[in-house]
């Protein structure tokens, strides 16, 4: 490297290790778009197209699928205290480094250095990141580490020590990755970089602000993606940035890069983006990765109202907030409006089917509410997903029997449920009110906060009781039983997204 260098002659390697298995990596895109306006060669080195196992969601059961949530859910006294070894194990196995993408990327590192390598992860991914942070050491590479998870400083540090990791950006990088990528392109110690957000492994710094004027965001670049890999050509995008109601205790989505306080977009600059990528990748059905699409309802009307002109026969997923308060544009008429303008598979936060814990929980909405929602919805035409918690700090018998009855009371309305366990993450709401007052979580014991992977080993001995675990295995089998079933037409397209 010297300072010599230029953006027109410096080659940018990019590992997305993101893996999915339908679409491209949004933040990907965002990256390339404008490292190749500033002039850079960029080349994204997608593990799909090596045969890496893609991460694939809610697809149709099998018995087999059920027997693995049953053990993964179990409160049994044992298995709390094996959950922690079967999460590693689990891990261990499905994270583990592709050796063929690894074997890819030796040789292009003895052949054909890139000047600098981008890599976009997941916590999970701490072994691929480590070993490639060691290859490009030995060639000198500068290696810039980034991911949605990287907003909490002692998350940020653990990770800043791995060999050959030149820096760690927490933070939307949108804006300043073609300046960064320069800095470290001509040898500059990354110390030395002015902007926010940079940390090493001697200075953590603090996490960037949010991004302001996403008018100005560049139009995200798909064509290094293995297009032919995907069964179908969905496009992703996002209307918005975080989430406006940015309560829930338990919520993680809020802390990270992108997920902090709500921004949206100009509602024309969202459907020229929807026109122009539909034309430039030849695709029809478009994936929105927004928190809430319905935290702004200007944006919701607005894409009810256009979608179909931008984009004729298209069609689209989306996740909503339900709001206790008022119908949040989720009424019956809007829905009917939605699904008409292609709206096929709507998302949302049930978590619950007790009145007590969503109070808890801060979602701000009433069983009924959620009732009437999935009732609106389904009678729109549209396939209802939710996604829930089990085991939530305080839960009771009386709690996750509510949960047992409002599913079987909606069996027939939802397509989809995704189950969760409750984790204990740090920056969340949660963490906070657990370290002032411990004592408002009954049960609850944390035992050790484990910053590289973000999360916390605990146990709730709240959850353990014959009786309670009794009436879980109930929820269990009904959530088995909605997730059998096949999806509604037009919606299979989507079968395992979000």
């Amino acid at each position: 490297m010297n300072d010599t260098l230029n953006s027109s002659s410096s080659s940018v390697l990019l590992v997305d290790l993101n893996n999915f298995a339908r679409y491209p990596t949004l933040a990907i895109g965002y990256l390339v778009a404008p490292l190749r306006q500033a002039g850079f060669k960029v080349e994204v080195l997608s593990p799909l197209a090596q045969g890496a196992p893609a991460m694939t969601h809610e697809v149709a059961e099998t018995k087999w699928e059920h027997i693995k949530r049953r053990v993964y859910f179990s409160t049994h006294p044992l298995m709390q205290s094996l959950h922690e070894p079967l999460r590693a194990f689990y891990a261990k196995r499905s994270f583990k480094p592709h050796q063929p993408t690894l074997s890819l990327l030796s040789e292009r590192l003895q052949t054909n250095p890139p000047d600098i390598i981008l890599l976009s992860a997941y916590l999970e991914h701490y072994p691929t990141v480590q070993w490639i942070g060691e290859q490009a050491a030995l060639f000198n590479i500068p290696v810039l580490l980034g991911g949605p998870a990287f907003t909490h400083a002692e998350t940020i540090k653990k990770w800043s020590q791995l060999k050959g990791i030149s820096a760690v950006f927490a933070g939307e990088a949108d804006f300043v990755v073609a300046d960064l990528v320069q800095h470290l392109c001509t040898g500059k110690p990354a110390q030395e970089w002015k902007g926010e957000g940079l940390s090493t492994l001697s200075n953590v710094n603090t996490v960037a602000r949010p991004l302001t004027q996403l008018e100005q965001l560049p139009l995200p670049d798909f064509n290094d993606f293995p297009w032919e890999y995907y069964p179908h050509r969905i496009v992703p995008v996002m209307a918005g940035r975080g989430c406006s109601w940015n309560i829930c205790t338990f919520c993680s989505d809020v802390i990270t890069a992108n997920g902090r306080t709500f921004r949206s977009r100009p509602l024309m600059a969202i459907l020229q983006e929807l026109k122009t990528q539909a034309l430039q990748y030849q695709a029809k059905d478009f994936i929105f990765l927004d928190l809430k699409l319905n935290s702004d309802l200007v944006i919701w009307r607005g894409l009810i109202e256009h979608f179909q002109t931008v984009v004729p026969g298209g069609r689209w997923i989306a996740t909503v907030h339900v709001d206790g308060k008022g119908e949040h544009g989720l009424d019956r008429a809007m829905l009917t409006q939605a699904k008409a303008a292609g709206l096929t598979r709507i998302s949302f936060g049930l978590e619950s089917g007790s009145q007590r814990v969503l109070k808890r929980m801060g979602k701000g909405t009433t069983v009924e509410r959620n009732a009437q929602f999935i009732q609106d919805a389904h009678a729109a035409g549209l396939s209802v997903r939710c996604s829930m918690m089990l085991g939530y700090p305080g839960e009771t018998l009386e709690d996750i029997e509510a949960t047992r009855d409002f599913l079987a009371a909606h069996h027939a309305q939802l397509d989809r449920v995704r189950p969760a366990r409750f984790k204990a993450i740090p920056g969340t709401r949660f963490e906070r009110l657990y370290t002032h007052r411990p004592q408002r979580f009954k049960g609850v014991e944390v035992q050790q906060w484990d910053y590289r992977l973000a999360r916390a080993n605990y146990h709730n001995t709240a959850t353990s009781p014959l009786a309670y675990r009794r009436v879980k295995a109930q929820v269990l089998a009904l959530i088995h039983q909605i997730n059998s079933k096949p999806l509604r037409d037009g919606a299979r397209q989507f079968d395992g997204l979000m």
